[in-house]
C-alpha cells in the first residue's frame, strides 16, 4: 500500500462532545488507518455499516466512550444542515439503506450508504468505486462540510486521510471478512 496521505483543507474547531448531540456529522473512525471507517451521526444517533452488521441507533455518548477507552483517532465532519428535511426523516432514510445493505461486502463498503444518503438529500452524484478521501473532498468542494473536529488527533488547517486504491480496499475487506467468519 502506498504510504501517502491526502490533505483536505477544512476549517478546524476544537472538539466539543456536546456539539455531537445535535446536527449532522460524518464520523471517521481510525482516521489515520487504512481504511478509515465512516458513519453518520444524526442528532446524537450514530449509524454505520460494518463487516458484521449495520449498526443502528448507537448513542453519541456510547460512541464517544468507546473512542475514549480505545483512544481511537477520530474525525468529526460537521455536515451543513439540510434546508428542508428533518434530521429524523434523514435518519429514517439512512437506516433503511443500512438495513438494505446488511453488512460490508466486497461490493458494498461502509461508504456506500453514505453516498446514497448524500445523493438523496444533497444531490451529490454517486461515483462508482469512489474512495473515502475523494468523497470527502467532493463534499467539501460542494460546501456540504462546515468544519472538522477530532479526538486523539491534531488537526491543522484541514484533515489528512490515508491514500489507497480500490483494489487495496477490496483486498482489505476480504481479509477482514475472513477474520470475522473464522471467529
Amino acid at each position: 500500500m502506498t504510504a501517502t496521505n491526502i490533505f483536505i483543507p477544512l476549517s478546524i474547531k476544537k472538539s466539543d462532545p456536546e456539539a455531537f448531540e445535535k446536527g449532522s456529522w460524518m464520523v471517521l473512525l481510525h482516521a489515520d488507518s487504512f481504511p478509515p471507517h465512516a458513519g453518520l451521526l444524526l442528532n446524537g444517533n450514530y449509524n454505520s455499516l460494518t463487516i458484521k452488521e449495520s449498526e443502528l441507533n448507537v448513542s453519541h455518548r456510547a460512541l464517544l466512550k468507546i473512542i475514549a477507552q480505545k483512544k481511537i483517532k477520530s474525525i468529526f465532519l460537521k455536515v451543513a444542515a439540510h434546508p428542508v428535511f428533518s434530521l429524523d426523516y434523514q435518519k429514517d432514510i439512512l437506516q433503511e439503506g443500512l438495513k438494505k445493505y446488511g453488512s460490508v461486502t466486497n461490493e458494498v463498503t461502509c461508504l456506500t450508504p453514505l453516498k446514497h444518503f448524500f445523493n438523496e438529500f444533497y444531490a451529490l452524484p454517486i461515483v462508482e468505486h469512489e474512495l473515502l478521501y475523494h468523497f470527502v473532498s467532493r463534499l467539501n468542494e460542494n460546501g456540504y462540510l462546515e468544519y472538522a473536529s477530532a479526538l486523539h488527533l491534531d488537526l491543522k488547517d484541514g484533515i489528512e486521510l490515508p491514500f489507497y486504491n480500490y483494489e487495496e480496499l477490496k483486498e482489505k475487506i476480504k481479509t477482514e471478512q475472513t477474520i470475522f467468519l473464522n471467529k
